[in-house]
């Protein structure tokens, strides 16, 4: 079954689902200057949540 975009609750919005575009292009959004790749690395570097990323990737 997928998953219902419409159901979120708290777990949804402090994890990042790596296999999920719609999130990885919600963070692209949020740094421009970043590509989607290096999105995608920073998730598998720093792990799922998103405060970590946010971090990292405002820093680096």
């Amino acid at each position: 079954m997928a998953d219902d975009k419409k159901n979120k609750g708290k777990q949804d919005d402090l994890r990042v689902d790596f296999n999920d575009p719609s999130e990885v292009e919600y963070l692209h959004r949020q740094f421009p200057n970043k590509t989607h790749e290096e999105i995608r690395r920073a998730i598998l570097k720093y792990g799922p949540l998103r405060e970590e990323i946010v971090r990292q990737l405002k820093g680096a």
